[in-house]
């Protein structure tokens, strides 16, 4: 019953639009901080399922190119957070709830922890929990020096999703081949300077430590939003925060996000060297990166 169980649930999941999918026991996250524990958010769950979106290739390819940023924007943001991952986590939740089981989904997490508990030494409503650590604890992948999550399939290209249920399902091996090499294309390539070298956040998932570096945010923010005039093409000599561009006011209403670095190095810098040194399993006619990376004088 929970094998066939299991395997129905990856079908519909893939079926629905999922590029990845894998089960973790809830004993995987034995380690985990309560509150940011998966049953800190439902407290019945026994398994986690990981979903993984990947992103749309091209749509680097065209920002590596300096040509076109709306696919990006649209697809890897919008589309993949707002459109197709909730589609395939409710049909998920409402095929299991249809075996009798409750599911709850875990979309993109916008917030944390943001209010008091209900009851005394419960957790905080709206917790949050690290869809990166899920994806390794079902053994989809691992984390980066750039903290963003591999796969042996898209290297940092995806984006991760998760259905908490009462449900005791399969859960699949943890990943015992290293997708990252170490070889530091993300920290070289991020023109933030935000990745230190050193992976000093650490995180166990049964007997194995997941780690990466403490990325510096308040750094990353400032290229990832475009405000450096030598990694944005939009930018002009009045543009601030207080008047932004035409073209970042138009992101911002109608993607509802703004990203301008595209991930210069934890992406594409990242995409590139794995594809180049033949660490992922499919390869591609053109190069994520031809010559030297783009900037502006």
């Amino acid at each position: 019953m929970t094998a066939n169980l299991t395997n129905d649930v990856k079908a519909v999941a893939k079926q629905a639009g999922a590029d990845l999918v894998g089960v973790a026991s809830i004993d995987r996250f034995d380690y985990a901080p309560s509150d940011v524990h998966p049953q800190s958010i439902f407290s019945h769950t026994k398994s986690v399922i990981a979903i993984g979106c990947r992103m749309v290739r091209g749509a680097l390819k065209t920002v590596e190119e300096g040509h076109y940023w709306q696919a990006y924007n649209c697809d890897s943001y919008q589309f993949i957070n707002e459109i197709l991952s909730p589609m395939i986590l409710r049909k998920i939740v409402l095929f299991l709830e249809d075996q009798g089981y409750t599911a709850v989904p875990i979309h993109n997490p916008f917030g944390t922890h943001a209010g008091r508990p209900v009851y005394p030494g419960g957790p905080k409503p709206d917790a949050i929990i690290s869809l990166r650590l899920i994806g390794c604890a079902a053994g989809l992948g691992e984390l980066g020096i750039s903290k963003l999550f591999l796969t042996p399939q898209f290297g940092p290209r995806q984006r991760m999703f998760a259905v908490l249920t009462d449900a005791e399902l399969e859960s699949d091996p943890l990943l015992t081949e290293n997708v990252c090499d170490e070889c530091g294309a993300c920290i070289k390539g991020c023109p933030a300077d935000a990745i230190p070298r050193e992976r000093t956040v650490k995180a166990r998932i049964s007997d194995k430590i997941f780690s990466h570096s403490d990325i510096d945010f308040k750094k990353c923010v400032y290229f990832h939003q475009g405000w450096d005039p030598s990694y944005s093409p939009f930018l002009k000599e009045d543009s601030s925060k207080e008047n932004p561009p035409s073209y970042y006011r138009f992101l911002d209403h109608r993607f509802r996000h703004r990203a301008i670095c595209v991930g210069r190095g934890c992406v594409r810098a990242c995409v590139d060297h794995l594809e180049k040194t033949g660490r992922l399993e499919k390869q591609y006619k053109t190069p994520m990166i031809e010559g030297e990376q783009w900037i502006l004088e």
